[in-house]
């Protein structure tokens, strides 16, 4: 029963989480924050941000929480449409690679990162356009990720 309310409200999270936003104002009119912070969402393969808003071209310093207590995670910024096809490489590196395949598909990402723990990357922001962000530890990719718009 407890592993059903888990699927469940994972579930409800995720529904929750890939909604537009309702600001009118467009990406155009979104802030930037070159320096942004995510972290994990408890035990759900989720993030707790699904969107950031960055100056293209510009350096990105992101800092990464991993807030679950037994899963390990990490932070992949993927070319468009590519997120799939990285998530699934990743499972083939494995852990010992830190699920992160050697591909000119990742743009940036943070080490795999343990329970409990921070990791930070420094990177270049992409051109202008919508870069797909996500976990690439085992088959969390389906359901950990969001958009970075670089703007």
């Amino acid at each position: 029963m407890k592993n059903l309310l888990l699927v469940l409200a994972a579930l409800a999270l995720i529904s929750g989480c890939t909604k537009k936003s309702d600001s009118g104002g467009g990406a155009a009119a979104a802030a930037t924050d070159n320096n942004p912070q995510l972290s994990s969402v408890a035990e759900l393969m989720a993030y707790d941000k699904v969107e950031l808003n960055v100056k293209a071209g510009e350096k990105v310093t992101l800092t990464f929480k991993n807030s679950s207590q037994t899963l390990k995670h990490n932070w992949v910024l993927t070319k468009p449409g590519k997120d799939n096809d990285v998530g699934l490489a990743g499972m083939k590196v494995g852990e010992a690679k830190g699920f992160i395949p050697e591909s000119p598909d990742v743009l940036a990402h943070t080490n795999l990162v343990n329970p409990g723990a921070t990791d930070t990357v420094t990177f270049t922001a992409p051109a202008k356009g919508n870069y797909p962000y996500i976990c690439t530890n085992a088959g969390h990719h389906i359901a950990m990720k969001g958009v970075l718009h670089s703007l």
